[in-house]
Formats: structure tokens, sequence, C-alpha cells
């Protein structure tokens, strides 16, 4: 049997390899999560090497979008949400909703336009409406400063989860690039079973 990094009567949390070594989240009903970006390939789009981009040194598995579509392609035609760039192409796969998280922060951008933004790309059947999630921009401020933002440079803020996550169909969430964990604290906090993976044992 696997070997648990961590585990309590709702969140189970696996310390390695999504794809090769522990593939526990395969079982869950609904992907949300924040994957590898490609950000190498978003360096050299901008013509900049990823060193200068500032970003080799804090993602593993980010030079290229190949983790992120090889967990999307193994997750199949199940509910998704999942996080990304809008200086990048869109995730392979039809997507329903695009939605937009404001972080209410000064952008970091190589560019002409400071991006204070980021996507959010939705497909799948039995996502609801509630009164906080009713709206395709969800603001919420990106936690420079807060526990999450010193965990993890790309730390999403739980509240931002937790919206997300009341609008997402019933069972187990999935998180197989776990990063700091607002993914499993957020569905923990609304009773919902969660599975996740992180690489990097530090976060």
């Amino acid at each position: 049997m696997p070997e648990i990094y961590y585990t309590d009567e709702l969140v189970t949390l696996y310390h390695g390899d999504c794809l090769t070594e522990h593939r526990e989240w395969l079982d869950a009903d609904v992907l949300v999560t924040d994957p590898p970006y490609g950000s190498g390939e978003m360096a050299q789009l901008y013509g900049r090497t990823q060193s200068e981009a500032g970003r080799g040194r804090v993602i593993q598995q980010d030079g290229t979008t190949e983790t992120r579509d090889a967990a999307l392609a193994a997750f199949g035609s199940r509910p998704v949400v999942m996080f990304g760039t809008p200086r990048m192409p869109d995730p392979p796969g039809g997507w329903e909703h695009r939605l937009v998280w404001d972080k209410r922060e000064p952008g970091l951008n190589g560019g002409p336009w400071r991006y204070t933004h980021e996507s959010i790309f939705v497909r799948g059947e039995g996502f609801v409406r509630t009164s906080a999630a009713s709206f395709s921009i969800l603001s919420f401020p990106s936690g420079n400063g807060t526990w999450e933002k010193k965990q993890h440079v790309h730390a999403k803020p739980v509240r931002l989860m937790e919206t997300l996550i009341e609008s997402i169909p019933p069972g187990t969430v999935a998180d197989p690039f776990a990063g700091s964990g607002s993914t499993l604290i957020a569905a923990k906090n609304l009773g919902r079973k969660a599975i996740g993976v992180e690489l990097e044992e530090r976060y």
C-alpha cells in the first residue's frame, strides 16, 4: 500500500509525483487544481529564458505544459476546475466556462501590461450556482503577506478555493498539484473528502 504523508477524516495527502508514484487521486470525482503552467514555454514566448523570468527555481515540472496535460488526460471526462494563465494557450480539451480570478494586486509581467488576474477553466456537468460564485469574475486578494503566500509563491486563497468548491458536483475532490494545500483545506472546511499529491516536501 502506498505510504500516506498525511491523513485525517476527510483529507489524504501523498508526497511524490502524481503521474508515476501516487495515482490515488484518479479515484476522485472532481479535479480542482492549480497545475504547473509551463512557465518555461511562457518565458520563451516572451523572448526570455526561464531563469530571466525568475520561475525556474520555483515550481518543478514547470518547463512545459506536459505534466498538466498528462494529468488532464488521465482524469478523463470527469468535471474539472483548473487554474491557468491568460498568457499561455488554453489547456487541451473543451471548456464550458472560463472564469477570472482578480488577484487585487500589482501584476508581474515582462511585457507592456501588468497582469492582475488568472484564468480558471471549468468543464463537466453537475456544477451549481451559489450566491458567492454567480459571477464569472471572482475577486479575492492574492494573499501577499498572508499564511498562504508564505507557504508557496503560487498559493491560492482558501476563501477563493472554498467559493469554487461550493459550486462543484458532489464527490471527492482531487488536487494532484497540492502546493501549500489551499484546495485541501477548503474542501475540508466544507466537509468534502479530498485527495492531494505534492511533489515538493517543503510545501
